[in-house]
């Protein structure tokens, strides 16, 4: 079973590796589509959640693809979220795999509005294999939530020793008085929780929203931890203020925006930065 600094590190990993993959260019979008390959299919936890999704599954990659045509090319997604998840994987096999087939190739192949190669690429890798990724995404999201979840049932007791009452006479004992945070953390963990899934439904650049996620990432980790980095989370709550900073409209709190994100993400920077101030 996978461990939660393991599914941490996972999350982190692959973060990264689809955001090289989404805004892949010209010069290296093969390598990109083999690196993200390799990963998924190297990597334990993701390799056994799509063959859980695909083992069985008999479908036609190309009834999804429409790439046979002599114009352009198509996307016509199933109903079946197994077929689509099982279509894209082997689109993208096929794509690795053959001698005479390249990204470039494949995007030009589709409908596009831009003369940049950049663009036209980025566009058919979104639009033909992010779902996929975030079907990956997703699961590591959910996997996380439910090892936070155990964990709360037996929390790290952490504890600030404020005051230290009685006389030290030798050969007495010292009593002192001990304030626990344990349901405190528990609601910012939560609060966390919440950030991740809300970030979803935020209009900013994939890049910019996977950097935020590795920032509420540490926070939850350094939360959990019995002796949380000050340092660790001041320059995570630093990343946190940038993003509410420059996408201050879509994140503010106002009930126009709220319908958009679900989240007051302004109140879970007061719950950080009052976290860091327990820290001695």
């Amino acid at each position: 079973m996978i461990s939660y600094r393991e599914l941490r590190t996972l999350s982190l990993d692959f973060r990264r590796i689809s955001s090289n993959l989404l805004n892949s260019d010209d010069d290296n979008a093969d390598v990109n589509m083999i690196r993200f390959k390799k990963f998924i299919d190297e990597t334990p936890f993701i390799s056994q959640l799509l063959h859980n999704a695909m083992d069985g599954v008999d479908y036609d990659f190309k009834k999804c693809f429409l790439i046979e045509d002599s114009g352009w090319h198509s996307i016509e997604i199933p109903a079946d979220e197994k077929l689509h998840i099982k279509a894209q994987y082997d689109y993208m096999t096929f794509i690795v795999e053959s001698d005479k087939c390249s990204v470039t190739g494949q995007a030009m192949r589709f409908p596009h509005s831009s003369n940049k190669w950049a663009d036209i690429i980025q566009s058919f890798i979104s639009n033909a294999f992010k779902p996929l990724i975030d079907y990956i995404n997703d699961a590591i999201s959910k996997e996380i939530i439910l090892l936070e979840e155990e964990q709360k049932q037996t929390p790290s007791m952490v504890q600030n020793i404020g005051s230290v009452y009685g006389s030290a006479v030798q050969g007495t004992t010292i009593t002192s008085t001990n304030v626990t945070n344990v349901n405190d953390n528990e609601k910012l963990l939560e609060m966390l929780g919440q950030a991740i899934n809300a970030l979803a439904s935020i209009d900013a650049p994939e890049d910019i929203k996977a950097d935020l996620q590795d920032d509420i990432e540490v926070v939850s980790e350094q939360i959990a931890s019995p002796t949380p980095k000050k340092s660790r989370l001041n320059k995570a709550l630093a990343g946190i203020k940038k993003f509410a900073a420059e996408f201050g409209m879509k994140v503010a709190v106002s009930t126009a925006v709220g319908t958009v994100t679900g989240f007051d993400w302004y109140k879970l920077i007061q719950a950080i930065e009052t976290f860091v101030d327990k820290i001695k």
